[in-house]
């Protein structure tokens, strides 16, 4: 019986609120390794990706409209490495998108 197993197995999906799901390094890894090995991927192919949909969630959540002023002002935090690569294609996409984003 599954209710027995102890500690309970893994999920693939973590739920931080209702309706919002993540994945874990593990996952996220592994999706990686995936689209590298298997689809022939590249780094910047993914990081392309990553870029695009962080810039639209922000355009999903953050609609033009939202802003009190006529400047749509974002600011941008990147650190080193793939990550802060994403932040660098998000903020063009957002520039793009008509916001005015500030890279720090």
């Amino acid at each position: 019986c599954l209710a027995r197993l102890w500690p309970p197995p893994p999920r693939a999906m973590q739920s931080a609120a209702p309706g919002l799901k993540f994945l874990g390094q593990k996952e996220a890894q592994a999706i990686d390794q995936e689209l590298f090995q298997e689809y022939r991927f590249s780094v910047d192919q993914l990081m392309e990706l990553a870029g695009l949909s962080c810039a639209s969630a922000i355009a999903k959540a953050y609609p033009a409209g939202s802003f009190t002023s006529s400047q749509l002002a974002v600011l941008i935090v990147c650190g080193p490495g793939n990550n802060g690569g994403d932040g660098l294609v998000c903020a063009r996409h957002l520039k793009m998108f008509g916001y005015q984003p500030t890279l720090y």
